[in-house]
């Protein structure tokens, strides 16, 4: 023994220690490094302060949005680039939806998606064009070569722009997970937005959710029991006390903003107490595609198409398949016995951990209160949601497969004789603020001799064509799908689009490109090809703006005369032709 030690097991030890202290430098980095691996931190995908008109999962009619809407200053051609190394993996150009959009696959598992692009820019912008050539169509949903178009971080890929369905200049931007393509909160992966606002919480509205519950009516003119504070805390306005009879659910309204501007956008999370014990929980941290249009079963569909008011249901509908929720035992169905008084509390959390609270009472009432109160009673035909519906009327037929609604619902039919240009009468089926989420197929009688060129269309409230929604026609019948409730008709479509030239000239020397204007009357425009000395060219629709542009090109740029020939259909086949020659 050497100073109380074993001499032999000196030089073990030293090679023990020799091992913790490499494992202590070596398991930091690894875990690093496996960090980095799982969960990469992109970069801004434009170098401007970004502002967001909208953010992850914030509801939309008819789903969530599955990005972040980035404010470009009401410009287009704001610089886009890659947020991460990577390779472009598809590109689509359409005229609707993100209109030129680029997804571009991380080593990490993850894909950054860019939409409402003005212009592709780089090695993809000359390959998309190919594909458009060799495709001999504007429209391509290409799903390019792995590798094939490697970008590198911070790369310049693109122009933001306005093209397709955006209402307005901006960037969209989403990151989703590679392997099932489930959208993820950009926020959570590097994108930061200055965020120090709490979520604003105004107002709630209750629910009978058995046919003998009942629920105190809301104040005049107001559609829910409104919300008063901030900062982070709030109560019901003038310390009300909610009263209901049996069993009863919650929806609250809730917004959130962020530092820089004004814009409404999503909360992260909502979360239901009763007396202290989790009744019902809401996450909106990943958002699957497949089941994304039961959005419209979590918002209160009545308040937020009609009335722009964003109320989540603390409760499930019965045909909800959104996998958002948590797994409490209630489930959000309170349950309320006469003069039973409950403490009720939501907490609300923004993707930067800002927190707001509600709480409030909420009281059992006696069966004689409820007797008292106001109760209108539903007319119409009861279509369950588990099951197919059907109407079937002089000169009309509406089938509903099951599963189509939500939860059960009552559809009232009328009819009222044709106005101006109709052909028939005017069939009313049920509200347009019951959701449907399956198309229903409607058919309308109809005998014209020109019925080929027939449309069935959806009519606002004082009858004037609001859609029109097409259709096929046979053995005196017009059938088209219909996604919506409400008031169709029939009419005729034989006159053809108009096209007007907008800066087409004879001399067009030192020009980048022209456009026209395309528009139609009823049915819509179906199709629109563009040729040059007989040559198919890429012609950019905008639907919006209603023009088709060419953007001179490597297949269109070569000097001398040229004759420009448009020819344009509209969506029940009517087709106009537009001539011009010019020297370029």
């Amino acid at each position: 023994m050497l100073n109380g030690r074993n001499p032999l097991l000196a030089p073990m030890v030293h090679q023990i220690k020799t091992l913790l202290l490499a494992l202590s430098i070596v398991i930091p980095v690894m875990t690093v490094a496996q960090e980095m691996a799982g969960k990469p931190r992109f970069i801004a995908p434009m170098d401007i302060p970004l502002e967001l008109a909208g953010n992850f999962m914030e509801p939309r009619s008819g789903h969530f949005h599955s990005g972040l809407d980035m404010r470009t200053g009401g410009q287009e051609g704001v610089p886009v680039k890659a947020v991460a190394d990577g390779w472009v993996s598809r590109i689509k150009l359409s005229p609707w939806g993100y209109g030129k959009a680029v997804y571009i696959d991380h080593p990490s598992g993850y894909t950054s998606v860019y939409g409402h692009l003005q212009a592709l820019k780089g090695p993809m912008a000359e390959a998309a064009l190919d594909q458009q050539y060799k495709q001999q169509d504007y429209s391509i949903d290409w799903y390019v070569d792995k590798g094939a178009l490697p970008v590198k971080q911070g790369e310049l890929i693109a122009l933001s722009g306005n093209s397709g369905g955006s209402s307005g200049p901006h960037l969209h931007f989403e990151i989703r997970r590679t392997s099932d393509q489930v959208g993820l909160n950009p926020e959570s992966l590097g994108i930061g937005i200055p965020d120090h606002k709490a979520p604003e919480i105004l107002g709630v509205r209750l629910f009978g959710l058995t046919d003998s519950s009942r629920t105190m009516p809301y104040p005049p003119k107001a559609v829910g029991f409104a919300a008063q504070g901030g900062n982070g805390s709030y109560a019901l306005k003038d310390g009300l006390t909610l009263t209901a009879y049996g069993t009863v659910g919650l929806a609250l309204h809730t917004i959130d903003r962020y530092d820089a501007n004004g814009a409404k956008c999503g909360a992260r999370s909502i979360e239901l107490f009763v007396d202290s014990t989790p009744a019902f929980s809401i996450h909106f941290d990943q958002l699957d595609f497949n089941v994304n249009r039961f959005c419209d079963a979590h918002m209160d569909f009545e308040q937020f198409k009609g009335n722009k008011l964003e109320y989540h249901r603390c409760f499930r509908l019965p045909n909800n398949k959104l996998r958002i929720y948590g797994k409490e035992e209630a489930q959000g169905r309170i349950e309320l016995a006469p003069g039973q008084e409950r403490r009720v509390r939501f907490v609300v959390t923004d993707a930067h951990g800002n927190k707001s609270t509600l709480a409030f009472n909420l009281r059992g009432a006696t069966a004689a209160e409820a007797r008292a109160w106001p109760k209108a009673e539903p007319s119409g035909s009861l279509f369950r949601y588990d099951t197919a519906n059907s109407i079937s009327e002089e000169g009309i037929r509406f089938n509903l497969p099951a599963n189509s609604l939500y939860d059960d619902a009552f559809v009232d039919y009328t009819a009222k004789p044709a106005i101006g240009r109709l052909l028939s009468p005017i069939h009313s089926i049920g509200d347009a603020l019951i959701p449907m989420h399956v198309a229903g197929e409607l058919s309308i009688a109809l005998k014209h001799a020109r019925a080929g060129k027939a449309t069935i269309v959806r009519l606002d409230p004082d009858g004037t064509v609001a859609t029109a929604v097409g259709g096929t026609y046979s053995d005196g019948w017009l059938t088209a799908s219909v996604k919506v409730f409400g008031s169709y008709s029939i009419a005729i479509d034989t006159v053809p689009p108009v096209i007007t030239n907008i800066d087409l000239r004879a001399d067009m020397k030192g020009r980048k490109s022209f456009s026209l204007k395309i528009a139609d009357n009823l049915s819509g425009i179906g199709t629109w090809k563009g040729t040059l000395n007989g040559k198919w060219i890429v012609l950019d629709h905008d639907p919006k703006n209603k023009t088709v542009t060419h953007h001179f090109d490597k297949h269109s740029q070569v000097t001398g005369k040229k004759d420009f020939v448009l020819h344009v259909t509209d969506e029940r086949g009517n087709a106009s032709s537009y001539k011009f020659s010019f020297a370029h």
